[in-house]
């Protein structure tokens, strides 16, 4: 069993955001098993047979004593419209396999793509990227994720975004958004009208 895991995404047959992957799996591995790792996310990984047009997930999940790894042929399907969902105790500071209260919330969705979850009445993430909202001045993320996505890591360290604690009386402020995560990166193109979350 590995209870924990990291998505990355290969591009170009090359590994993506390697250092922020490398950085959470310490933050994670430490955290679950309250001891350094003694081995490194990608140990043992070999890109082979890929073809350059495509963009693959490779899947690392992982454990107290090694890791495991699949790599498959990724099509993107980012949602559209989003549907608020609330949930006060949810809680996914780790990526695990475990996403049993994550995947109820999705159930909810109803006629939208995916959710945007509601927690203590703060803005968290959608339930599978990080959001990105847009004011018409500048890009804001909510200080608040379930997970902080590699993606999202990246950005703020390029003060591409800012944090910010956004309620969900706030979202009326913004005029677009974008979802993100290590599959899909930021795409000056992908807006969506905040319309389109209700």
């Amino acid at each position: 069993m590995y209870p924990l895991f990291e998505s990355v995404c290969i591009e170009n047959s090359q590994i993506k955001n390697v250092e922020f992957h490398e950085a959470r799996f310490n933050r994670s591995y430490i955290q679950q098993y309250k001891t350094h790792p003694t081995y490194t996310l990608f140990d043992g990984i070999h890109l082979t047979n890929l073809d350059n047009n495509l963009k693959y997930k490779l899947r690392i999940g992982y454990k107290q004593n090694g890791t495991r790894y699949s790599i498959s042929e990724y099509e993107s399907s980012i949602p559209k419209s989003l549907k608020l969902v609330t949930d006060n105790t949810v809680s996914y500071a780790l990526k695990k396999n475990n996403r049993k209260k994550l995947n109820a919330l999705f159930q909810q969705r109803e006629e939208a793509d995916d959710v945007l979850i509601i927690k203590n009445g703060l803005v968290t993430d959608a339930s599978y990227s990080n959001i990105l909202l847009f004011d018409g001045k500048q890009i804001v993320t909510p200080s608040t994720p379930l997970l902080a996505g590699t993606c999202r890591a990246r950005l703020l360290a390029k003060n591409s975004t800012i944090e910010q604690s956004i309620s969900v009386d706030e979202l009326q402020n913004f005029e677009s958004f974008q979802l993100v995560n290590a599959l899909n990166d930021f795409d000056e193109n992908r807006w969506i009208a905040i319309k389109n979350i209700n």
